[in-house]
C-alpha cells in the first residue's frame, strides 16, 4: 500500500487543537502537581506523625496504581457520588494528583542530595533554619531536582494522551479520529508520532536553556 499524506491535510487544524489541549493540561498539571508535590514532601519529612503517615501512603499508593485506574476512579467511580466532571478537568485532575506523588519524591531526592556537612556548616555560623535552606541548601537541591523535573514533565505530556480513553479531544484523540475518518493509519500514526516527539525535544531543549540561564542568574545574584 502506497504511503499518502495529502489526506490529511484537511485534518491539520484538528490534529493542533489536539496538541494545544494535551498541551495545556500537561502545564496545568505539572504547575499544580509540583506546588502539590512540594506540601507532600514537606508533610512526610515533617515532625507530623500523622501527616507524614498519610503523605507516605498518599504518595505510594499513587506510584504503584496505574494512572488509568486512577483517571477511571475520578470520572466513572465520582459521578457515583454526584460529582460530574467534564473530560478534561477529569484528566487535569488525574494528571496533577499522579504528578504531585512523583514530583515529591523528585524533592525528597534533591534535598537530601545536597551534603549534611553545608547545614552544619550554617548552624555553626549562627544562621536559622530558614536562612540555611534559602542561602545554603535551596539552590543546589534545585540544580538537582531541575532535569528530574524537565523528565517528568516530559513524561506528564506523553501520559496526557490517555485522556483519549475518557473522550478528551487531545492529540491521541484526535490522531484515532482520523485515522477513522481517512483509513490513513500509518501515516496519521506517523505524523502524531513526530508531533509527540518534536515537542518532547522542544521542552527537553528549553528546559536545558532555562536551567543555564536561571542558575547562572541566581549565582550571580548572591555573589
Amino acid at each position: 500500500m502506497a504511503l499518502y499524506f495529502g489526506d490529511l491535510l484537511p485534518f491539520s487544524s484538528l490534529l493542533l487543537e489536539g496538541l494545544w489541549t494535551a498541551l495545556y493540561i500537561t502545564l496545568v498539571a505539572m504547575v499544580a502537581g509540583s506546588a502539590l508535590g512540594v506540601f507532600l514532601y514537606l508533610g512526610k519529612v515533617g515532625p507530623g506523625k500523622a501527616v507524614s503517615i498519610f503523605c507516605t501512603c498518599y504518595i505510594e499508593a499513587i506510584r504503584n496504581t496505574p494512572l488509568l485506574v486512577q483517571l477511571y476512579l475520578i470520572y466513572f467511580a465520582l459521578p457515583a457520588l454526584g460529582i460530574n466532571l467534564e473530560p478534561i478537568w477529569a484528566a487535569v485532575i488525574g494528571l496533577t494528583l499522579n504528578n504531585a506523588a512523583y514530583t515529591a519524591e523528585i524533592y525528597r531526592a534533591g534535598f537530601e542530595s545536597v551534603p549534611h556537612g553545608l547545614r552544619e556548616a550554617g548552624k555553626a555560623l549562627g544562621m536559622k533554619n530558614a536562612q540555611i535552606v534559602r542561602y545554603i541548601v535551596l539552590l543546589p537541591a534545585t540544580r538537582n531536582v531541575f532535569p528530574a523535573l524537565t523528565n517528568q514533565l516530559i513524561l506528564l505530556f506523553l501520559a496526557s494522551s490517555i485522556g483519549s480513553i475518557i473522550s478528551l479531544p487531545e492529540l491521541t484523540n484526535a490522531i484515532m479520529s482520523v485515522s477513522n475518518t481517512t483509513y490513513r493509519t500509518i501515516e496519521v500514526l506517523a505524523v502524531g508520532g513526530l508531533l509527540y516527539l518534536g515537542v518532547s525535544a522542544l521542552l527537553s531543549l528549553a528546559s536545558k536553556r532555562a536551567e543555564t540561564t536561571l542558575f547562572r542568574w541566581a549565582v550571580g545574584a548572591r555573589v
